[in-house]
């Protein structure tokens, strides 16, 4: 009995050595799993990020493209055109006169400068297109 009593305290510390490396095992199988969803779930949420933003930019460019596409249609108008042609380029129907005013709100105007100047050079540099307004 002796002989087994000896015995007995050296197979428990390798019984605790084999559970100790199970655990360890264990644990290392379960961060690898978790270690192998972390990459998709990353990439997933990197994803949900761009595609957030694509739409995003997708809505600011169709609210432009329907800008864009109001602007053609009002384009076609002839008056509309006029007055574009008018307000933009200072161009003028012929016969007719065109005034540019300017210091409205300046007080100390001098005596020497006009209050109004001559026609824009768009209007004299253009002559041509002048009749294309009806």
């Amino acid at each position: 009995m002796s002989g087994k009593a000896a015995s007995m305290p050296m197979g428990r510390p390798c019984r605790s050595r084999r559970q100790g490396l199970w655990r360890l095992l264990i644990l290392l199988v379960i961060l690898f799993i978790i270690g192998c969803y972390v990459s998709p779930v990353r990439s997933y949420i990197e994803r949900s990020r761009q595609i957030e933003s694509e739409r995003a930019m997708t809505e600011a460019l169709r609210i432009e493209h329907e800008s864009l596409v109001r602007e053609r249609d009002s384009l076609q108008d002839r008056q509309y055109l006029e007055q574009i042609a008018r307000q933009d380029l200072g161009l003028v129907k012929p016969g007719e006169q065109s005034y540019v005013v300017k210091d409205l709100d300046s007080e100390a105007r001098s005596a020497s400068e006009p209050a109004v100047a001559e026609p824009p050079a768009a209007a004299a540099a253009a002559p041509d297109l002048l009749p294309l307004i009806p």
